[in-house]
């Protein structure tokens, strides 16, 4: 079909009206799910520390994992169609082009993740903190401001320099489970998970083989200059920069490749 190469941002539209209209109800349960255990998590971790000892950087510690965590979990259900054959066969004959199936579900699972999940949480924890600080008045940082919790953390000036890399990080754990979904039909998040514990572990064992064989950490203990390397902290940071954009590269590459598979 002519739309197969082509992209049109009217058809992306209508795949996103598309979305809303068949999943209407369940976004309204999941966003009211998840407001509620929210609620209930802050006020769990508010009452351990008895109200008193909480302030930006617990509101902060708190919003980073539940962030994490709740994003790669919610970007390893991308591309649900293809959990099963029937589906996956009704998403594939979709009168759009695979260009606009692989933005539309990196707009809805990555992108509106990152730019709507901090609001809600943003209005969840001061609505929460509101209350909770009406009946418990020693409850007194309880407004959430993500711009002081920001500054707050990025005063020290050797965080600012690794801020690129913490993002960088964080989209390399959406980008692996979004490619896993593209890539996996059944079981997507754990058999990502299993095959990045795989290449981890055997890029340490094969680290460390090199070490034992070449006797690299003699060599440095000895002074070996010729080994040892004297690349600044700047240069690492640099270096992993550099590795992880050009990993989330790759990833996306792979996502994009395994829909161009599909729809073949």
């Amino acid at each position: 079909m002519q739309t197969n190469n082509s992209f049109s941002f009217h058809r992306l539209v209508l795949l996103f009206k598309r979305s809303l209209i068949i999943n209407k109800k369940r976004f309204a349960i999941a966003i009211s799910a998840f407001s509620g255990i929210l609620f209930i998590t802050l006020v769990w971790a508010q009452a351990s520390v008895n109200f008193s000892n909480w302030g930006e950087h617990a509101y902060l510690s708190t919003f980073v994992s539940v962030f994490l965590s709740l994003g790669i979990s919610y970007a390893a259900f991308s591309f649900p169609a293809f959990r099963s054959k029937e589906k996956s066969m009704t998403y594939l004959m979709l009168p759009a082009s695979a260009a606009e199936k692989f933005v539309f579900e990196l707009l809805s699972r990555i992108v509106a993740f990152i730019i709507l999940m901090p609001l809600l949480f943003w209005v969840i924890a001061n609505l929460e903190g509101a209350l909770v600080h009406h009946y418990y008045p020693e409850l007194i940082n309880y407004q959430l401001s993500f711009g002081k919790s920001l500054t707050e953390a990025t005063k020290d000036h050797e965080f600012n320099q690794v801020i690129f890399l913490i993002i960088q990080m964080v989209l390399f754990g959406f980008i692996a489970a979004f490619t896993g979904a593209s890539h996996f039909s059944k079981s997507p998040l754990f058999k990502t998970l299993l095959t990045f514990s795989i290449i981890v572990i055997s890029y340490i064992l094969f680290s460390l083989f090199l070490v034992k064989a070449f006797d690299l950490l003699q060599g440095l203990s000895a002074g070996n200059k010729g080994m040892h390397f004297r690349g600044n902290t700047d240069m690492v940071i640099i270096v992993f920069k550099i590795g992880f954009t050009l990993t989330n590269l790759v990833l996306l590459a792979i996502a994009w490749f395994s829909l161009k598979e599909k729809e073949a």
